[in-house]
């Protein structure tokens, strides 16, 4: 069975909590990337971590000012972290009851790389397997169902359990063919 360590991605950008929201906006940009993890203020100190939601929510929505606004006021910290070890499923499990889509990956106190929902669908070795014919079609049929119950306050929740349910539909077809 597959775990975080096969799966994250390995080359994580950080950035600093004093740093404006303007700086954290043009990494994202330049790294392509949709969240950055937050340096630990003191040494063996917890990580933060600011998506693109904490940005979008906290910032765009309430018309503040990306360059006054510090990372600090508006990212996660401490945030969610795994270790290396969990397999895919506790891994969805615990993105779905924090409610969040991506998190550090941590081992003896250091930064090894960050796992999203994305590394979970799109890495994961199921997809060497022969998929039935209809499988992209249920998926999106199951996604468009799934956003007429679209609730903002809800969403990570409702993405999160998406995603279980794709990974748990994938696992019993292949093992039940």
């Amino acid at each position: 069975m597959l775990t975080v360590a096969d799966i994250m991605t390995r080359k994580v950008f950080t950035i600093r909590s004093s740093a404006k929201v303007s700086h954290a906006i043009a990494l994202m940009q330049e790294k392509q990337v949709r969240s950055l993890i937050v340096e630990r203020e003191v040494q063996n100190g917890a990580y933060g971590i600011l998506s693109e939601q904490d940005i979008v929510y906290n910032v765009t929505a309430n018309a503040a000012d990306p360059l006054h606004t510090m990372v600090c006021e508006i990212m996660q910290n401490p945030c969610i972290t795994v270790e290396p070890n969990l397999s895919m499923p506790m891994v969805a499990r615990r993105f779905l009851e924090a409610g969040i889509q991506r998190a550090p990956v941590i081992e003896n106190n250091q930064l090894l790389g960050i796992v999203s929902i994305t590394d979970i669908i799109m890495k994961s070795n199921i997809a060497t397997v022969t998929l039935p014919q209809d499988w992209s079609q249920r998926v999106e049929v199951a996604l468009r169902h799934s956003r007429l119950g679209w609730n903002a306050e809800h969403q990570l929740e409702q993405e999160s359990e998406i995603a279980l349910e794709v990974l748990e539909e994938l696992r019993c077809e292949i093992s039940h063919p």
